[in-house]
């Protein structure tokens, strides 16, 4: 088996349906992890190199859990739902979920986006309370000196992991930076079973296996009144500002990235760290090139980071300007820690709903680094809170070929279990 350049993503997708089709997805699989049964379905049909292949390995199962939504649709794992619902009820009488379990939640949870998908987080499992931590291993540090977009991607993945866990049954408490001693301990959870799983909760998660950060420009989002309305009410439990950026100062703003754009090319150790976190080596962390843009592709739209260009490509021809609607989240007291790990479960929310409602999004903190540009984000929005991130959000052409999923850190490198 070649590397994962080798196989196309029609021929990866092929694969993964015929994993989601085989006897590993039956019953008597039902108590083994998702990642156990694809290594023993490989070594079933003598595709034992793939196993071993962890960019090959990695790119196939990010199929298979884009698929799942809708292998359970068409009813390919429906002979799986009578024994999937008494787990369920058996786990309705545990007080605490088990280890397979939070390995699957912990793993759809790192599908979290995060700066330069540098997956700044790991996870701590006791038997009784599962612990987030920063990574600050990780901090790109030229970028986010502070470590601020740290806690923001902290928080989108603490919100991604409750979705995940509530679509297997169980009910999140958040204790958020629960020991003031450690700094890098930001959130603490225990579970509490559900009496029933929703739709509208499998939904959620299966969205976020089907959200992608898109950095080509979009039309304009349809019916934006009452989609504002969803946003707003989705951010609302986090107690963060939500402001939409009016179409009469979008040249403001424009003029304020471009700004953003040109100091930070005047800065070595900046462009070092951008250099290394889109190298074309990196196979389980970073932005992989055909997650960049073209030069052709970038000058289509108005507010975006600068990054390196990839290779000559003319995507979305017919957008000949970028129409997206942009929304801005604030935090109220500057950029206090707890504050700022909640704005980061709301652009979790956020985005989660945008894509349920199938539209693109792409989150933007470049502007929110510097603070000539962020002033100027704040004096748009007319309000005094602290801009922490910025969504562009809009419609991608359908028939066209999907952004493709950014890689992920294995399991072992984020997850820890403890007696």
């Amino acid at each position: 088996m070649g590397p994962v350049a080798d196989r196309s993503s029609v021929e990866l997708d092929e694969m993964a349906w015929n994993f989601l089709g085989s006897e590993f997805t039956q019953c008597i699989y039902a108590d083994w992890p998702l990642d156990r049964r694809l290594d023993v379905y490989l070594r079933h049909h003598q595709l034992g190199g793939m196993v071993d292949d962890g960019a090959a390995y990695g790119s196939l199962l990010d199929r298979v859990m884009t698929n799942i939504g809708a292998a359970h649709r068409v009813g390919i794992l429906s002979h799986g739902t009578d024994v999937r619902r008494r787990r369920l009820e058996s786990e309705m009488t545990q007080t605490e979920p088990g280890e397979d379990v939070i390995r699957n939640a912990v793993m759809l949870a790192c599908r979290a986006p995060s700066l330069h998908n540098t997956q700044p987080w790991r996870w701590t499992f006791d038997g009784a309370r599962l612990h987030l931590f920063a990574d600050r291993m990780r901090v790109v540090l030229s970028t986010d000196s502070t470590g601020r977009e740290v806690l923001l991607s902290c928080g989108a993945v603490l919100d991604h992991l409750r979705v995940a866990m509530a679509a297997a049954g169980w009910d999140a408490t958040v204790e958020r930076i629960p020991d003031p001693h450690d700094p890098d301990h930001v959130a603490a959870l225990r579970f509490t079973p559900m009496s029933i799983v929703t739709d509208a909760q499998r939904e959620r998660a299966d969205a976020i296996l089907a959200r992608r950060t898109d950095r080509l420009p979009f039309d304009a989002p349809p019916e934006w009144p009452s989609m504002e309305v969803r946003l707003r009410l989705a951010a609302i439990p986090y107690h963060v500002m939500t402001d939409i950026v009016l179409d009469r100062d979008r040249p403001i703003l424009a003029e304020a990235s471009r700004l953003t754009g040109h100091l930070r090319s005047a800065d070595p150790s900046y462009q070092s760290e951008l250099d290394w976190w889109t190298s074309p080596f990196a196979l389980t962390d970073g932005i992989p090139q055909m997650s960049l843009v073209s030069d052709s592709e970038a000058g289509r739209v108005d507010v975006a980071r600068t990054f390196p260009s990839a290779r000559p490509t003319d995507r979305r021809p017919d957008i000949s300007v970028d129409r997206s609607k942009i929304i801005v989240l604030s935090t109220t007291h500057e950029d206090a820690r707890c504050d700022v790990l909640r704005c980061g479960e709301a652009l979790s929310a956020v985005l989660l709903e945008c894509t349920l409602a199938g539209l693109a999004t792409c989150t933007l903190t470049h502007m929110t680094e510097v603070a000539p540009s962020r002033d100027i984000i704040r004096q748009l929005m007319g309000q005094t809170g602290s801009p922490q991130l910025l969504i562009r959000i809009g419609i991608a052409p359908s028939g066209q070929p999907q952004v493709p999923a950014t890689p992920r850190r294995p399991l072992t490198e984020v997850l820890e279990f403890r007696e």
